[in-house]
């Protein structure tokens, strides 16, 4: 009977323990099963950010795979889910830009031994020395990796990291090899669609059009995803254009266009079709194509685009500028984050700035009975000289910078150097001359202006320019190339280069002389502290050159400076 009650008794002991251990391993299990799926719907919500922020609710997943694997670590470290465990909790701190918790989970791994992660763990790491900073090494490390594994899906996110770490170290050539490579390699159809797209990307920033139509088919080939199929046509169409194989453009637009499953597209390849005619100069099928988009297809980016290019033709083509102001105005009503909404308000603004230049200019040709052919004579009595020279100038620069009016802004500018010969803005209106002429291949009288600028101006920065351009070296010495004289000889004897400088700063008003003026000021300021001179050469500073941005600077240095003075006076009188 005893026997019997204490062979009943072990039979119990045994149960419980069996059922302990089973409960046991079914906690764990089921911590590291909330770790593996919360690690499985950050790894969903990281991927369609595509290399974008993550944001808080991608990070907070993140951690919470990080809690839950430390429970795993920590309270079961016997468990077959160890490695597993810091694997995860590794990537997470990764992702989450906790390097240094990183790479702990890594190295923490690599020395279990873990043959299933040996080199997982060495390509992490890899990672980590590139977020570090360290991207020669982490590209040493992963040439050796490649080495040691035949995992082509391995090997083909590997070399996905390597496009990455060239691209930071501005090698293009070779991240496109790379990423060739990962596209061969990997069998994840979702992959090779990814990474076709980005080798499409790099291909057009290269400007190497027929191989980014290559990459946008494998990506029409390989996409799951409809829009990004839809996006891939679209691009192939444009990259045409970029050829300039307009034929084959427009028949890839109308085929498209007839075809109800590229309807999610039809406005975008109107828009296509309205910049192929431009670009054929089929001006007036091209404006009735974007009036079409804007009416079809309204509150749209799309129709924001065309009230740009409409906007574009009535500036530029039509001269009718009160159109033009109402098309850029509608692109914000149409949408309000286009990416054509700050272009549009620059034209307006500009817009703007022309017609009060207009006005003002008119009122005082009233004034002084000047004809509307800008020419004649100026009774300067009784206006503002400098505010009319002021518009002028500005009426020629947006004429010709900004409205390709080159002919036009000529007549604005000659009417600046005739009529106030002695302005501020002559020896800029004579440069600008200059430059126009040159774009308009007239080299005789480019060369003209020039020598007017060399003559009249020699110390302006304008006549730096010209010399530096090496059409005038029996002009003297620039004064840039003083000052850069002056610059490689501060690296070798500041003492003798800070006498060079101050021999440049004693020139005449220059750009060249306000530079060397402000570094002198600077050194003695910053260097040799010494605050007597540095106050000397800042307050020169506001004197001779009182509206440049220098000068701000050195007024709130000269505040400084004499707040310190006033200030140490009165210590030593106390």
């Amino acid at each position: 009977m005893i026997n019997i009650s204490i062979k009943h008794t072990h039979i119990k002991l045994i149960s419980i323990v069996i059922v302990s251990t089973l409960f046991v391993s079914c906690v764990y299990f089921n911590t590291f099963y909330n770790a593996k799926l919360f690690f499985s719907e950050a790894e969903k919500l990281r991927a369609e950010k595509e290399g974008e922020f993550l944001g808080n609710t991608v990070t907070e997943k993140y951690k919470k795979v990080i809690e839950k694997s430390d429970i795993v670590i920590n309270n079961y470290p016997d468990s077959k889910y160890l490695d597993d465990a810091l694997y995860l909790k590794g990537r997470s701190h990764f992702y989450r830009r906790e390097y240094d918790l990183a790479e702990t989970s890594f190295k923490t791994l690599l020395s279990t031994n873990s043959i299933d992660y040996q080199i997982l763990s060495e390509y992490w790491l890899a990672l980590i020395k590139w977020k570090s900073d360290k991207q020669q090494p982490a590209l040493d490390d992963l040439n050796q990796i490649i080495s040691k594994t035949k995992n082509k899906e391995l090997l083909a996110q590997i070399y996905q990291s390597q496009a990455e770490i060239l691209l930071e170290l501005n090698q293009d050539l070779e991240a496109v090899s790379a990423l060739e490579k990962a596209a061969e390699l990997t069998k994840n159809r979702q992959d090779k669609g990814q990474i076709y797209y980005r080798l499409a990307d790099l291909a057009y920033g290269i400007q190497n059009y027929e191989r980014a139509i290559d990459y946008y088919k494998n990506v029409i080939k390989y996409s799951f995803s409809n829009e990004r199929i839809m996006e891939a046509n679209l691009k192939i169409v444009q990259r045409y254009r970029d050829l300039n194989d307009l034929n084959r453009a427009s028949k890839e637009i109308q085929s498209m266009l007839i075809d109800p499953e590229f309807s999610t597209i039809h406005g975008d390849l109107e828009l296509e079709l309205a910049k192929l005619k431009l670009t054929q100069n089929d001006n007036k099928t091209a404006t009735q194509i974007l009036d079409h988009i804007v009416i079809k297809y309204p509150n749209t980016e799309t129709a924001a685009e065309a009230f740009y290019l409409l906007g574009e033709q009535s500036l530029l083509k039509n001269r009718d500028f009160v159109k033009a102001d109402y098309f850029y105005k509608q692109i914000q009503r149409e949408a309000s984050k286009s990416i054509f909404n700050d272009n549009g308000q620059k034209r307006i603004n500009e817009l703007n700035r022309y017609q009060k230049s207009k006005d003002f200019l008119k009122e005082i040709d009233k004034k002084t009975s000047i004809s509307d052919t800008l020419s004649g004579v100026v009774d300067i009595q009784n206006i503002d000289t400098a505010k009319v020279v002021l518009e002028l100038y500005n009426l020629g620069e947006l004429e010709a910078f900004h409205f390709n009016q080159i002919d036009t802004s000529i007549i604005y500018f000659n009417r600046i150097i005739n009529d106030f010969p002695e302005s501020d803005l002559d020896a800029k209106a004579i440069y600008a001359l200059s430059h126009l002429f040159e774009q308009l291949g007239d080299s005789n009288k480019s060369s003209k202006y020039q020598e007017l600028i060399i003559n009249n101006y020699p110390e302006s920065e304008y006549a730096d320019h010209i010399r530096l351009s090496n059409r005038f070296k029996d002009y003297g010495i620039s004064g840039f190339a003083l000052l850069a004289s002056a610059e490689n000889l501060y690296s070798a004897n500041s003492d003798s280069a800070l006498i060079e400088y101050k021999k440049i700063a004693d020139l005449s008003n220059s750009e060249t002389a306000k530079r060397a003026l402000f570094f002198v000021a600077n050194e003695y300021d910053y260097q040799l502290f010494d605050p007597d001179s540095a106050y000397k050469y800042y307050e020169q500073i506001t004197v001779r050159f009182p509206e440049s941005e220098q000068a701000k600077i050195a007024k709130v240095r000269l505040k400084y400076l004499n707040y310190n003075k006033i200030k140490v006076s009165g210590s030593k009188t106390n």
